[in-house]
Formats: structure tokens, C-alpha cells, sequence
């Protein structure tokens, strides 16, 4: 943006492995939860039923009490399309992750939390089922 700021998050759908990797870092406006929530429904287009999903929440430093509707409109949306699993790369980000894991709790849906990308990787690539 030319005078703003970068974007705090990415969305991607890793077709080869079924899985949906969302990253977010910095501040995360409402606008931004908006977005990531509309990038995220886009993606999970691409993926077959069973496939996992990825959240990295290191680097989030202020998420909006209004990004917890996105989060469960992800959610919710996922759990339609029959994901299987999920891991929270949470690091530093207390904050976020209590935000993100009582969203998902309102939908009925529990996530496993990891503490880097690394172990997160590895509880989905065989590691947990």
C-alpha cells in the first residue's frame, strides 16, 4: 500500500498436501479480519474433504474482538467441507490463541496447539491422528 502498511497475513491452499496454511503477524485490523476470512473461504475451494488446517499466530501482536466472527465463519465453513484436522502454531501469542481456540470452541471444535511451526509440521505430517 502506498503510504500504509504491508499485509499481516497470508492464505494458502498447499494443494499437493490438502492442507490450508494461514499465517498472521503485527496488528490485525477488522478490515484485515474481513479479508483474511474471505481469503481463507476462497482457498478451502481448492482442497479435498480430509484435508488439515495450518494457523501460524506468532507473530499476532493485537487481533480485533470482531476477528472471532471470521474465525468461525472459517471454522464453521471447514467443518462443512469435512477438514480433519487442525494445529495452532501459537509461539508468543497468548492472546490470539485464546481468542482463536473459544471461536472455535463456539462451533463445536477443538485445536491442537503447538508452540512452532517446526512441531506443527510434524503433528501433521504423521506425528498425530
Amino acid at each position: 500500500m502506498p503510504g500504509g502498511r504491508g499485509p499481516v497475513f497470508s492464505v494458502e491452499a498447499l494443494v499437493g498436501k490438502n492442507r490450508l496454511v494461514i499465517r498472521l503477524w503485527g496488528v490485525v485490523t477488522e478490515e484485515e479480519a474481513l479479508q483474511i476470512g474471505d481469503a481463507s473461504l476462497r482457498e478451502l475451494e481448492r482442497l479435498r474433504p480430509g484435508f488439515d488446517i495450518l494457523s501460524d499466530l506468532t507473530g499476532v501482536t493485537e487481533l480485533p474482538e470482531s476477528g472471532s466472527g471470521q474465525i468461525e465463519r472459517v471454522v464453521e465453513a471447514a467443518r462443512v467441507r469435512g477438514f480433519r484436522r487442525v494445529v495452532r502454531v501459537v509461539g508468543r501469542s497468548a492472546m490470539a490463541a485464546v481468542r482463536f481456540q473459544r471461536s472455535s470452541r463456539n462451533v463445536g471444535h477443538e485445536a491442537y496447539l503447538a508452540f512452532s511451526l517446526e512441531e506443527a509440521e510434524q503433528l501433521l505430517e504423521g506425528g498425530w491422528t
